[in-house]
Formats: structure tokens, C-alpha cells, sequence
């Protein structure tokens, strides 16, 4: 069963550049105002650039920025949200749908966090236990991923949530 991601944010956001580069080097497609690609199947990644009525059933959606311009956005049931810890837009927005939020920081309160990093590799800690797209429960540990340039921190967490909640294991960003 895949998912659609959609991705909430500025244009031309280099987080959100970066995690629609890392999705579609796992087999998405991708999809904004300006570009197709057309991915393995796997899943389908949306960008977003304002407030936008969503008739899915299921999938995941990134808030990227903390901006008023999603006021008042609305997310139905059988979503999951990601977002920074210090996004309280994005926040209000999720617990006002009633839809579960994983955290992406740099402290234990988070469900996502990076525990260590060097030049060409970190480990992503999984701090809560997920259920994924196909029902299977994700188990909280670490996940060792190689490098291959540098990314900001939440593009490497919320793309590695997006990963885990599709059932794929990361391993190379």
C-alpha cells in the first residue's frame, strides 16, 4: 500500500528541496506545480505552497514551515503529520484534525532525533514505536545512514520518518 506525502512549505524551501531529493532517490514520485517525476510506485510525494482541501484517505504530511498561510488547514482522518518540535503552527493544525504528530528535534521528547553525526554517516533514533503504512509496528532503535552530501537535520529526520512510515528502512542519504 503506498502513501502520498505532501509537503508543506515555502517555494523554492531548500529543506524541502532536499527531502524531495532524498524520497525520490528511494522510488518516489514527485509531483508540484512546475514538475512530474515519475518514481517506482513505491509512493508520491505532493508539493504544497498554501492552504489546500485534501480528499485522501491516508498519507503523510510534512509541515515544513511555521507559517500563518496554512491557517486554519485541515487534515483528514488516516493522516499522520511530521514537523519540527518549534513548528506551533504546524502543531495547532495536527491536534486540531485529530491526526497523530511525529516530532523531529534534537532532544528525548521527540519521536524522531539524530543521536550522532560525523562527515559521512549519522545515526537517526526512532524514539517511539510507529505502526507503518502496511500495519507492521516499527520498533524504536537506530538507524545508521551513510551520507553522500550534507543535509539540513529535519530533511534527514522527517525524510526518514516518511521512509519508515512506508515500510523502507534508510540507509544511504
Amino acid at each position: 500500500m503506498w502513501k502520498t506525502v505532501i509537503l508543506f512549505s515555502d517555494r523554492k524551501n531548500a529543506v524541502a528541496c532536499e527531502i524531495v531529493k532524498i524520497l525520490t532517490d528511494y522510488g518516489a514520485g514527485y509531483i508540484s506545480d512546475k514538475s512530474v517525476i515519475t518514481g517506482k510506485g513505491d509512493f508520491e510525494v505532493i508539493s504544497e505552497y498554501k492552504k489546500t482541501e485534501l480528499d485522501v484517505t491516508g498519507g503523510i504530511a510534512v509541515f515544513i514551515d511555521d507559517s500563518e498561510r496554512f491557517s486554519g488547514q485541515r487534515f483528514p482522518r488516516g493522516m499522520v503529520g511530521i514537523c519540527e518540535e518549534a513548528n506551533r503552527t504546524a502543531l495547532e493544525l495536527f491536534m486540531q484534525s485529530g491526526i497523530p504528530v511525529i516530532s523531529c528535534g534534537m532532544n528525548s521528547k521527540n519521536t524522531v532525533t539524530l543521536s550522532s553525526l560525523n562527515s559521512s554517516s549519522l545515526l537517526t533514533s526512532l524514539q517511539r514505536t510507529l505502526t507503518d503504512c502496511g500495519g507492521k509496528t516499527v520498533e524504536p532503535g537506530e538507524f545508521k545512514i551513510k551520507l553522500t552530501k550534507k543535509y539540513h537535520s529535519f530533511s534527514v529526520m522527517a525524510a526518514a520518518a516518511v521512509l519508515l512510515l512506508n515500510g523502507i528502512t534508510p540507509d544511504v542519504f
